[in-house]
């Protein structure tokens, strides 16, 4: 009586798993849809020099110095400092827009008035090299702005000095003093800025050639001059998470398409119908009226087309050559999160004619039928701050 029941079960059992080997043979050649995931990065913006080269520069001043021996305090002529000529040079190079390093150069001759000799003044001569970190406070608090009028920068480091003919001891004597300063930076162009400097070094008393005193002697000195920096470009930005963005963009859109053929692949063919010819009035479409695809990004704060986004400016020139009885519409843009309104209007500007000055120049296209709009950052484009540094067009 249980024989029955349990061939039923066996054979319902073996009908299930041949259906589902079927099924699963079918599904053997269904595409599959790839979806690539990419770690979005962090939207802080980093900075690069292409050459080594760029961000270099080369100072030379000169201004006054004075020496605080050991026995400045003491004697008849106490706090009585002598000032001599100072000379300075100095190599260097940022490495960031907020961190460099230099060698710094100095000399001359000391005065001082120990030991006392009557009618006779007691001096040396000396030579320093100086190895400095620099650091633009201007740029660490107020953002990177290669343009900035005004810059302070703080530095220090440790050196050697050596000091000859001294008219008190007729000593030679070396040192290896701790040094720190300021330097105040005002932009004089692209390649040239005027600096004052002040710089204290920390010696041990043997410099002057006579112990005693005071454990630390000194030389302040005060100078100005000009720099020379070399390179046409100094530092360019880099956003890696606008970049990945762009990236994610294309992935979708990559996937979208799978997903749409794989759709038309599985779909029946249907019969084709009887062509049917119907005589329709052609209607032409305005082709100026229409917003251009092409846009033209920039780095931060620059109006500079990189040799990427050239590529743009072309696709635009070719499309009014193709098209010589419409105009465009050239609007620039600056992203809301960097500088005053006042300064991203004029930035704006400047990229719309940085365009517009190509489109002329270079592709010979009708300054007539090219029109400039700053839009600065009180319009954004874009929903990422970083994308709306660009310019967009549209034809009219």
């Amino acid at each position: 009586m249980k024989t029955k029941p349990f061939l039923c079960t066996t054979m319902l059992a073996a009908a299930s798993l041949f259906v589902f080997s079927q099924e699963s043979a079918a599904q053997s050649n269904v595409t599959v849809i790839e979806t690539v995931s990419v770690e979005e990065l962090p939207g802080k913006v980093h900075f690069y020099s292409e050459r080594f080269g760029d961000n270099m520069y080369i100072s030379l001043g000169a201004g006054a110095q004075t020496f605080f021996t050991d026995h400045w305090n003491t004697g008849d002529n106490a706090g009585n400092s002598k000032f001599t000529l100072a000379m300075d040079f100095a190599v260097g190079k940022w490495f960031t827009p907020y961190i460099g390093g230099r060698i710094n150069a100095m000399g001359g001759a000391l005065h001082y008035d120990w030991p006392m000799q009557a009618d006779v003044m007691t001096h040396m001569r000396y030579f320093g090299i100086y190895g400095d970190m620099t650091f633009n406070m201007s740029n660490l608090i107020g953002g990177y702005n290669p343009d900035r009028f005004f810059s302070i920068v703080p530095f220090a480091g440790i050196g050697y000095n050596y000091a000859f003919k001294n008219t008190g001891t007729d000593k030679k004597t070396h040192a290896f003093p701790i040094s720190g300063g300021i330097t105040l930076n005002f932009r004089l162009s692209h390649y040239v800025d005027f600096f004052i400097e002040g710089r204290a070094n920390v010696l041990g008393d043997h410099f002057s050639g006579v112990l005693g005193g005071s454990q630390v002697e000194s030389i302040v000195s005060a100078v100005g001059g000009l720099t020379y920096k070399f390179g046409k470009n100094r530092f360019k930005a880099y956003d890696p998470y606008a970049e990945q963005m762009i990236i994610n963009g294309l992935n979708d859109k990559v996937n979208q398409l799978r997903a749409a053929l794989q759709q038309c692949q599985e779909q029946e063919c249907p019969p084709c119908p009887e062509a049917v010819v119907v005589q329709e009035e052609a209607v032409i479409e305005e082709p100026c009226n229409q917003d251009l695809t092409s846009a033209v990004r920039f780095s931060i704060n620059s109006a500079v087309i990189s040799d990427e986004e050239a590529i743009n400016v072309y696709n635009v020139a070719q499309w009014m050559k193709a098209n010589p009885d419409c105009s465009i519409t050239v609007a620039g843009y600056a992203d809301k999160e960097t500088g005053t309104a006042e300064y991203n209007m004029q930035l704006s500007q400047k990229r719309a004619d940085a365009v517009k000055k190509i489109l002329v120049d270079t592709y010979k296209i009708d300054p007539s039928r090219i029109e400039t709009v700053a839009g600065g950052s009180a319009t954004q484009p874009y929903p990422h701050n970083n994308w709306n540094r660009v310019v967009i067009f549209s034809g009219k």
